[in-house]
């Protein structure tokens, strides 16, 4: 798994990448000066001020004021953390259209709570990510990342505010999902997310059809097929390893159902639209 992957020179915005599991992380911001966020892809994390803690999770992005010092931590290492994190400034758009950006306010959380939309997001700070590394010299790369980030936290900020009308999730399958969403790379069946859940499955698949619109089998692969997509432009893992993270216990499986959804193998969707 990769570590931290961020900018090499003094550059802002800065963007990163951080993918950690099975290591009990923790570590102390370097970057005070200025506004941070970490958006979560998988996993959970902590962030602890002198009198405080915090724990942001799957969809989240936690938006973090200058100057105030503070540490972060893994709190289960066996679940890790994945995160792509963004240092900033604020900017005369982003202060006239959004109410977040007071100094005094140390922490703030912002859900996403439209699956598709979280892994849209990810590639966003996956396209300014990839251009602050393959173009750190060019003259206007601040203004593009700068304007690639407002896209990002204006989105964040939009769905944050308009969940949608979707249809109220049961509590239980609420649960459910946000352990799914954790924790894509374990490999689970109906009957164990009915039994998390509490139910039996029959009610279990009843409830979660009503919640989600999708039967749980068909939204399970959707999001990991999506998630694999990302991983395939985002990094340079193998394909067994992306059908791993993402809970396919086969590759050759994996590749059959992702060129089902997809179209194409993950070895030419990459090469399509992937990883330099």
């Amino acid at each position: 798994m990769r570590g931290v992957i961020g900018s090499t020179g003094p550059m802002m915005p800065m963007t990163g990448y951080f993918n950690s599991r099975f290591e009990p992380r923790q570590w102390v911001e370097g970057n005070l000066a200025h506004w941070n966020g970490y958006y979560t892809l998988r996993g959970k994390g902590e962030v602890r001020f002198a009198n405080e803690a915090v724990q942001t999770g799957v969809g989240e992005l936690l938006l973090l004021a200058p100057a105030h010092r503070r540490s972060y931590r893994i709190p289960d290492p066996q679940v890790g953390w994945e995160f792509y994190w963004l240092h900033f400034r604020m900017t005369p758009r982003l202060g006239q259209r959004l109410d977040w950006f007071d100094p005094a306010r140390r922490w703030q959380v912002h859900g996403v709570a439209d699956v598709s939309l979280r892994v849209e997001l990810a590639s966003q700070l996956e396209a300014a990510h990839r251009f602050n590394l393959t173009e750190p010299d060019l003259p206007q790369r601040e203004p593009i990342v700068e304007a690639l980030l407002e896209a990002f936290l204006l989105r964040v900020a939009s769905a944050a505010a308009s969940p949608g009308g979707a249809s109220p999730v049961d509590p239980r399958i609420e649960r459910v999902l946000e352990r799914f969403h954790c924790d894509l790379a374990t490999v689970v069946n109906v009957d164990q997310l009915a039994e998390i859940a509490g139910l039996s499955r029959s009610q279990f698949c009843l409830l979660f059809r009503r919640g989600t619109g999708r039967s749980p089998q068909a939204y399970m692969e959707d999001r990991r097929l999506e998630m694999a997509a990302h991983y395939l432009r985002a990094t340079g893992q193998p394909v067994a390893e992306v059908a791993e993270m993402v809970g396919f216990a086969s590759p050759f499986y994996f590749t059959q159902r992702f060129h089902r959804r997809h179209g194409l193998s993950p070895t030419a969707y990459r090469r399509q639209h992937g990883h330099a």
